[in-house]
């Protein structure tokens, strides 16, 4: 007898010993043994009926209890998968949580994921220590991986290429397949030591779990992808010639990790530094979809591209069907800017998932169109500054051109004329004195022509060092004096531009002690503390007044002060008549290249 039957035949027990008890009071009638009988058996069904409610009572809190377990249990399942790192810290959550809810020996994972990343095997259990290496391997192993792919039963025993046989205790496997998204990339599998059924609850709660598992890997897969493609924009530095690659390595991340059957980036000034503007046109599309669709709409696509670079907002389109046929359940087009700067290209992707750019998709899209956008832009601002330093340099060597090799042929060109009239006059003596001026004229004339040459031509070396060397070794060989480098024990590195400024002064330095001074010795001296550095080159030659310096040396001077003041180096002088010069140059310690 159930509940049931308790419940409808309650009123009918009170009714009749209602009636009995009434019956025997009215008449008075003396209790008989009937009475008593019937008196018995209802006070006995009372009793029963009471047992059986404090029974469906304690079931009651037992379901409750066991029903708030699973919730504990659910809960602390979604806060470990929030909470991890890595597919192995959510594969042995969901088996540490399913052994525990069906009672199970141990649990394993057999991966036999395709989608290009290996999803480790794994076991929990008591297991031998001498049947560790041996079970694993079989997890592991392609025929047990097959196995388990075909296996329609999803349970075993005795036989199955997963049962172990190192574990004496095991009985039965029981398996769960795991799916990512709508691909399947394991099985999880639960050992038992009795051959028994499963609760429908608790089965139902594994199944769900197993359910759970996938879309927290699927999660965290995307999540990584998408960190990936940040990371890759945030610490990508590419020369102009790289650039291309570089936006075709972005957008094969953003296509893989958002999981986009293609995506487009388009530039309407093309790459920086090309001689002409010609826009640029790249795709990228799924493994194994058809990457012409996407080229056969392109001129629906451009009017996408058009409208976005003009509003200079995203564009969102579900269900997109052109020519009476579906294209994409989902486009998603965002402009590439920066800041408040117009936009310099769109990045389209498409999609024929069921599933619908969500808001965190648009978002992390912006934010990659944004990187990039700097990233264009920085390389545009490079081509600009290389351009600016030709035309500077080019303006510098005109300069001293003109203040230089100009001025001394304009020099030679006066005194080849005074030597005609020196000849015409028969004045040997004045002929030939200035015959000798001249030639040493020429000579200087060459050495710094040759010089020039040179330094245009020298590479900078490994370190500031180094190319202090070579330029002190190319002076001894031009001058015939000795450069001392002992007290030069810098270990500072500037970016190459910088420590090209500095190698023109220190070598506009050494020309001007080899014309002017009438050395013995020199001598280059560079020393640093945390901020400051500090390069001086000295000589012991006959020294000057700034009011004594002539036009070739002042044009020199000037160069390299020019020099120091784009670099942002403190630029001096110090010379006195009879006890040699000193050219100084302090600057900081750390200097950024600006790009």
């Amino acid at each position: 007898m159930d509940k049931k039957e308790f419940v409808l035949i309650r009123p009918a027990v009170y009714l009749i010993l209602a009636s009995v008890s009434g019956y025997a009071l009215v008449t008075k009638s003396p209790w008989s043994p009937w009475y008593l009988g019937v008196l018995v058996a209802v006070l006995a069904i009372a009793a029963a009926d009471f047992a059986l409610s404090r029974l469906t009572s304690n079931r009651r809190l037992a379901v409750r209890d066991h029903a708030r377990y699973q919730v504990r249990q659910a809960l602390e399942l979604q806060r470990k998968f929030l909470a991890a790192h890595t597919e192995k810290e959510i594969l042995e959550t969901v088996m540490r949580v399913g052994s525990t809810v069906l009672q199970a020996v141990g649990a394993s994972f057999v991966p036999y994921d395709e989608w290009g990343q290996s999803l480790p095997a794994l076991f929990q259990g008591k297991v031998p220590e001498t049947a560790l290496q041996s079970w694993a391997a079989r997890l592991s192993a392609p025929q047990t991986r097959q196995v388990c792919k075909n296996c329609q039963v999803l349970h075993g025993a005795a036989g199955c290429a997963l049962m172990p046989p190192e574990v004496e205790k095991t009985a039965n496997v029981r398996c769960f397949p795991l799916l990512s998204g709508e691909r399947e990339v394991g099985v999880v599998n639960f050992f038992f030591d009795t051959e028994s059924e499963l609760d429908s609850d608790a089965r139902l709660f594994v199944v769900e779990s197993v359910r759970a598992a996938g879309q927290a890997l699927k999660n965290l897969r995307a999540r990584d992808q998408e960190i990936a493609a940040l990371r890759y924009l945030q610490t990508a530095s590419a020369q102009k010639s790289e650039l291309q690659l570089l936006l075709n390595s972005l957008l094969e991340n953003v296509q893989k990790a958002l999981d986009v059957d293609f995506a487009l980036l388009y530039l309407p000034q093309g790459v920086p530094g090309k001689l002409a503007a010609t826009p640029l046109l790249l795709t990228k599309s799924r493994s194994g979809s058809q990457p012409e669709s996407a080229e056969a709409d392109l001129p629906f696509l451009e009017g996408i591209w058009k409208s976005v670079l003009a509003s200079g907002k995203s564009l969102s389109l579900e269900n997109v069907t052109l020519n009476k046929r579906e294209v994409w359940k989902g486009l998603l087009a965002v402009p590439l800017t920066w800041q408040d700067t117009p936009p310099i290209g769109v990045l389209v992707l498409g999609s024929n998932s069921d599933q619908a750019f969500a808001q965190r998709h648009q978002v992390l899209l912006e934010t990659l169109a944004g990187q990039a956008a700097l990233l264009i832009q920085n390389a545009s601002l490079m081509v600009q500054v290389e351009y600016q330093a030709v035309v500077d340099e080019r303006t510098r060597l005109a300069r001293e051109i003109h203040d230089g090799l100009a001025q001394t042929l304009a020099f030679l060109k006066i005194q080849s004329a005074q030597m005609q009239n020196y000849l015409a006059r028969g004045e040997t003596e004045r002929l030939t004195s200035t015959l000798q001026a001249n030639y040493r004229t020429l000579s200087d004339a060459y050495l710094d022509a040759r010089q020039a040459i040179d330094n245009l031509r020298r590479v900078p070396s490994t370190s500031l060092r180094g190319w202090i060397g070579q330029v002190a070794s190319d002076f001894e060989q031009n001058s015939g004096l000795r450069v001392d480098l002992a007290q030069f024990q810098l270990t500072v590195e500037y970016p190459p531009t910088v420590q090209a400024q500095l190698i023109r002064i220190v070598q506009e330095a050494l020309s001007n002690i080899r014309k002017h001074a009438n050395a013995h010795a020199v001598t280059i001296v560079g020393c640093q503390d945390e901020k400051i550095v500090l390069i001086e080159v000295r000589d012991d030659g006959v020294g000057f007044l700034p009011e004594q310096v002539n036009d070739s040396s002042r044009y020199g001077l000037r160069g390299m002060r020019e020099r120091a003041e784009m670099i942002g180096a403190d630029f001096q002088i110090t010379s006195q008549p009879g006890l040699g010069a000193v050219v100084s140059l302090r600057l900081p310690a750390a200097i950024k290249e600006e790009v």
